[in-house]
């Protein structure tokens, strides 16, 4: 790799507890909670691939406790529960560096010899984009939206999600240590693929799509389902007309599918479903490119959609803490009609309020960045 440029990064570390407040009781395990880790975090624009790069480490990571001090197994993810029984959450906010077309990531969890960790070692992390909003919702961008079972992209050429410089971003963490054992030296890469803007031929701007079949801003999104097969649905239309390229998602065990329908014609626009391993958990969830033969469905301002994420719940019990959640890329007509983001509204103040308290200022590592990994 070749010499960084190096940028002065103005990183804003943030904590988040353990546990949220929960609409709906998660189970009758009593949690202890670890202290809040933490680790200095780096920003680097790579001078040779031009990509941005944050890293951060070293991670000690104590593990997630039950009563009598026993290991507690994952809450979330594959094992059907909460989310919010996780370990803290980390962000850093920083203005992005410049005009670039983000076309991908790569993730890396290592251990201290640099021996590369499982990724469900992270549960999930976020890539925010404060200074725009999402499609369907009057909240900060999600661009990207990593779990345990999201593998690394990189996007065509032909297109690229715009990110112009100066806008305010972050990456919120949680981290998952279910090891019954602390982790020490854990550190964490991760590489937004990017490319110039002056690229030719200039890509076709597409930004992210993203439907949650339980959202609530300030609230969790995760739900409960009961014995046998059930479906939760949320309707929706779109302020700015344009074609849904791909989709994919994320789901938990007993997951079926999700599907986006036309809410007048009953159609189906995508669907998308569960993939599984050898012993039936669910592993990840299945991506439908809907632009390989023709456009891709064109959705319509104004007009009302559906998604449904269906599950299939074989116990005799309410699984509790699961999700649905339907992802893709939006390519808008005309990107110059995409709303502003408002942030004194509600819910964008509610969905922000639902991140960790910003640290005071003499808590803060105000570093100067030399090196890409």
């Amino acid at each position: 790799m070749g010499h960084s440029r190096p940028w002065k990064l103005l990183a804003i570390v943030l904590s988040l507890a353990a546990t949220r407040a929960k609409a709906q009781a998660v189970t009758d395990v009593k949690m202890a909670i670890p202290p809040t880790p933490h680790a200095p975090v780096h920003v680097n624009v790579d001078s040779a691939t031009h990509h941005v790069v944050i890293t951060t480490g070293p991670w000690t990571l104590p593990p997630m406790l039950m009563d009598g001090d026993m290991p507690m197994m994952m809450m979330g993810g594959n094992m059907g529960g909460s989310h919010e029984a996780h370990q803290e959450q980390t962000l850093v906010r920083f203005p992005w560096p410049q005009d670039m077309w983000l076309r991908g990531f790569k993730l890396t969890i290592t251990d201290r010899n640099g021996q590369v960790m499982p990724q469900r070692t992270m549960h999930h992390m976020e890539f925010v984009n404060f200074d725009r909003r999402q499609l369907v919702y009057p909240l900060a961008e999600r661009v990207l939206g990593i779990g345990e079972e999201t593998a690394g992209i990189k996007m065509p050429r032909t297109i690229g999600v715009p990110m112009d410089a100066g806008q305010e971003v972050g990456v919120f963490l949680m981290w998952n240590n279910d090891t019954g054992h602390e982790l020490d030296g854990i550190n964490l890469r991760f590489e937004l693929i990017t490319a110039p803007r002056n690229l030719t031929p200039r890509p076709v701007a597409v930004l992210p799509f993203k439907v949650d079949a339980n959202n609530h801003p300030g609230l969790p999104d995760s739900y409960d389902v009961p014995p046998g097969g059930s479906s939760k649905s949320y309707e929706f239309t779109v302020p700015v007309s344009g074609r849904l390229l791909g989709a994919g998602g994320h789901m938990h065990d007993n997951g079926v599918e999700m599907r986006l329908e036309d809410v007048q014609s009953g159609k189906v626009l995508a669907r998308v479903h569960t993939l599984h391993n050898a012993a039936g958990d669910v592993i990840g969830v299945s991506r439908q490119l809907l632009a390989i033969k023709g456009r891709g469905p064109h959705l319509r301002a104004g007009h009302p959609y559906r998604m449904v994420s269906v599950y299939e719940n074989k116990t005799n019990e309410p699984i509790h803490g699961v999700m649905g959640v339907l992802g893709g890329l939006f390519a808008p007509d005309d990107i110059r009609e995409w709303p502003k983001v408002d942030k004194t509204s509600k819910d964008y103040l509610l969905d922000i309020s639902l991140g960790p308290d910003f640290r005071q200022p003499g808590e803060l590592q105000l570093i100067t960045m030399f090196g890409a990994r």
